[in-house]
Parts: structure tokens; sequence; C-alpha cells
């Protein structure tokens, strides 16, 4: 009989829990009561046991009428009893067994957490003066300090040892995302001090694998507990359910409240007022409170004017860094860690001629990573060059962008700030001569155009005008020199802005 008492009374711990998720959506719970807390209901009482004072602090301020309200609505009456408790010298998974009477189970609760008084959903005032104290500014500041102080006895995680430094660590630094790696780990080594951050780049550069890595990291390897990472689509969908069912308070606590907020492809709020407006608060907030932020999109500040000026704003003031189509070095080290991972018996070579004729975009090489594992798997001992190429010959050839002269008229002229045709003209000023020498290189790069119909398509010039800029173009990349009419921007810059909005690589 005991033992069906014990198994009922665990059953409505359980029943309140999924109470308060259908209550306040299971996110939430997860925001504000840490997944090691014990719940346990005994003669009565419901109680929660934490790990840490600054938890269990921040649950009872945040959720407790909640709660009460789960509680009531699975016993069946009101005003029923609430423990809010911290568990000290206790295993992480272990939890306090269930006492005879109801004596024992007071002096143990004493026991583990002297400081943390019983509360009641119809109590006025739960928290004793020491509590109201550490939720106050500087006393909750200080409570973290001592949670963080206290928790350096546990063994710090590393890279290896998690599934999130796992994901950090298949992220290939290279020429095309220097910056934002740069960026990112800036932001881990100090969170707050860069902030906010945008990161954009066109589909496939890595932008939101950065910003799952970054919120990885800082939930294991940091011990942030209010990190939050979502896309807008889902922001917006949030915030249109708090319209609509009142919950705009709880929505706001949810992303104000918290030590990190990334949000990924922000051109979707772009037409969206109320949404941007609760955007623009939300981060002004965070920034005020000194939190970091972090952001994607898939273009840059440039042709984000839909957001309005006072949220770019904010984003210029923080740190803007570009992604580019993955350069070859990338590529290569890519396929050969994805190849390594899908067990695909393939030599180094041929990898290396796959990552000269593949897209510069990481969903593209996964999906042929994946074409070569089906390969393999019909295939004994090291795939042959001609077996590869075979199997993935349509993704390559379907991926690669038509480039015409046109095209890389309009964007050298967008980047020099020219006027249209200002490359086709006579002209012969540094200004002019110089993007066009750079739009020759280019068009003979990407196009299958010969140097007579290069020459003709720019202002009527000879072929050997053509294999001169071709030259001198390449003299520059050696030398990384500026060039005129970008703000001393270097030509391997400028190409790399090119071929970006070219989506060449």
């Amino acid at each position: 009989m005991a033992h069906e008492v014990n198994q009922s009374e665990r059953n409505v711990a359980a029943q309140v829990r999924s109470a308060l998720v259908s209550r306040i959506s299971s996110e939430r719970l997860e925001l504000w009561i840490p997944q090691d807390t014990a719940w346990d209901f005994h003669e009565g009482v419901l109680s929660l046991a934490f790990q840490t004072e600054f938890a269990c602090h921040l649950c009872r301020k945040m959720l407790r009428h909640e709660i009460a309200g789960a509680l009531s609505e699975v016993v069946g009456a009101n005003n029923q009893e609430i423990h809010f408790v911290v568990r000290k010298n206790l295993e992480m998974t272990e939890v306090q067994p269930a006492p005879k009477n109801a004596a024992q189970q007071r002096t143990i609760r004493k026991s583990i957490s002297e400081s943390s008084g019983p509360a009641t959903a119809h109590s006025p005032s739960v928290a004793s003066p020491e509590v109201a104290a550490a939720v106050s500014a500087n006393g909750l500041a200080n409570e973290l300090q001592r949670t963080v102080g206290s928790e350096r006895s546990v063994p710090t995680l590393q890279p290896s040892q998690t599934s999130n430094s796992s994901l950090w660590a298949s992220i290939v630094p290279g020429e095309s995302n220097q910056l934002a790696w740069t960026a990112a780990n800036l932001v881990l080594s100090e969170p707050g001090r860069l902030t906010p951050v945008l990161m954009h780049g066109p589909t496939g550069t890595g932008k939101s694998l950065i910003l799952s890595a970054i919120a990885g990291r800082m939930r294991s390897d940091l011990r942030m507990r209010r990190v939050v990472h979502m896309t807008s689509e889902q922001f917006t969908n949030d915030f249109t359910e708090g319209l609509r069912g009142g919950g705009l308070p709880m929505f706001r606590r949810k992303y104000r409240d918290v030590d990190a907020l990334l949000l990924d492809d922000i051109q979707f709020f772009v037409g969206k007022r109320s949404t941007l407006a609760e955007v623009r608060h939300t981060v002004d907030n965070l920034l005020r409170a000194g939190k970091q932020v972090v952001v994607s999109a898939d273009r840059p500040l440039s042709e984000l004017n839909g957001l309005g000026d006072e949220l770019l704003g904010r984003l210029r003031g923080g740190l803007v860094t570009p992604l580019f189509p993955l350069d070859e070095h990338i590529r290569f080290s890519l396929l050969k860690q994805l190849s390594v991972g899908a067990s695909i018996e393939i030599d180094e070579e041929i990898l290396s001629q796959l990552s000269k004729r593949v897209a510069g975009d990481g969903r593209l090489i996964r999906g042929l990573v994946h074409r070569l594992t089906a390969v393999s798997s019909m295939h004994r001992g090291k795939l042959p060059w001609e077996k590869c190429w075979s199997a993935v010959m349509d993704l390559v050839q379907a991926t690669q962008p038509i480039v015409r002269m046109s095209d890389i008229e309009r964007v050298v002229c967008g980047i020099f700030g020219l006027e249209p045709n200002s490359l086709q003209s006579k002209s012969k000023i540094r200004s002019v001569s110089q993007p066009r020498m750079l739009a020759m290189f280019l068009a003979r790069k990407y196009t299958p155009a010969a140097y007579k119909e290069i020459g003709d398509y720019f202002g009527q010039r000879r072929h050997s005008t053509v294999i001169s800029a071709e030259k001198t173009v390449t003299a520059w990349l050696s030398d990384n020199s500026p060039l005129e009419g970008t703000r001393h921007l270097s030509v391997r810059d400028a190409i790399r802005h090119v071929e970006a909005q070219l989506q060449v690589s």
C-alpha cells in the first residue's frame, strides 16, 4: 500500500509539471526551471529542489503563481503549499526521499535549505528579506557571482565532451568567414562586450551554424542558463500569439530577462511594423543591461532599409561581420571532414578536384557527400574519380550560376559608386579605369567570353587591352593594393565582394 501511495504522489508531481507546460509552454518552462530540478509531492506539499539558490530565487519570482495554478488544477484544491528549496551536498540526479511524517519532512527540508521558506499560492510575500535582497539589482548580480564561484568545482566541459562543442568543432575557419569566426570567439570570451553583433552573407555560408554553436557553448562552457536562440519567424509567431492571448508581459519577460539573445534571419522582420517595434525595444533593454545580442541576415546593412533607421543604427553601433561563399580551402576541409564522418574511402586529390568545381554553399557540399555515401555503399574500396564525378556532376552543374558581363558590370559599378555604363565609356581616369580592368579580369575568369568579346563589350577596346588588364589585376592581387573610389578597399576584398554578390567563388 505504501508503494501505491508513493507512486501516486510521484504521478501528481509529473501531472503538475505537465499542467504547467500547458499553461506557459515548454520553452518558457525550460527557460526558468532547469532540467536538473527535482519535483516532489508528498502529503499535500509540492517541492521543487534546485541546484543553485540563484535558480531557486528566479523561479520563485517568475513562476510561483503559475505553479500554484497548475497544482490547484491537478489536485482540485486551492491554497496548496509549495516549497522552493535548494539541494546542498547532494548528487545532481538525487531526489530527496519522502519522509514518513510531516515532522520529519519539515526537519529534512530545513536541513536542505534553511534560507528557503515555504511559498503558498495565497501568500502576499514569499521571500525572506535575504531573498528579496538577492533578487534586487545589486543582490542579483552578487548572487550570480556567488553561484558561478560555487560551480567552479564542477569539471569544465571541454569541446570534445559535449555535442554543442562538437558543433563548434565542425566550423571550418577560413578566409571567407575569418571576421565572423573572430567575432564568435570574442563573444564567447567576454559576452556583452561586443554587442550587438550582425553576421550577414548569402545562404550556405554558415551563419546559422555559427549562431547555434555560440548558443551551445554559452550554455555548456559558460554556464549561461538563459540563452534564447531562435529564428526571426519564431520570434514573430510568439509575439503575435502574445498579442492575441493577452500574454504580452509574459512574452517580454521571456525575451528581455535573458543572458543572451540570438536571432536568425532578421530580414524576415522587414515590413512588420509592430514586430519591428518590439524587436527594437527588446534589443534596447538588452543593450542597456549589457547582455549579448547576435543576429544574422542574408544581406548587408545597406539592403536592410526596411528594418528602420533606429534598429539599423543599433546594429551599426555594434560589430558587423560579413560571410562570403566558402573559399576553396574551406570547401576542401569540409568535404574531407564530412567524408571521414561518413566513412567514405576517397583520395584527397579527388576531394581537391571536387572542391574546385563545387559552389561555395555548405548545404550543397553536405548534399554532395550524401550522394557519395550512397555510391560508396555500392562500391568496394576507394572511389575512383569517374564514379565520383558521374555521381555528383548534375548537382555541381545545376548550382553553377550563369554569369554575364552585364552582371559583372552592374556589381562592379555598385561597389565603386559609378554610374551604369561607366565602364563602357572612353574615360581613362583612374576612378573608372581601375574598376574597368577589374571587370575585365572577372569577365575572363567567370564567363566563356574571349578576349576580343570582352574588349568589344567594355568600350570597343582591343584584345591586347584585356590581356594587359588581366596581368595588371594579377599583380595587384600579389601586392593586395588598395583601389580608387573604395575608401582604400584592397583589390582582394573588392573581388570578394563582387563574387559574393554574383554568388560565385
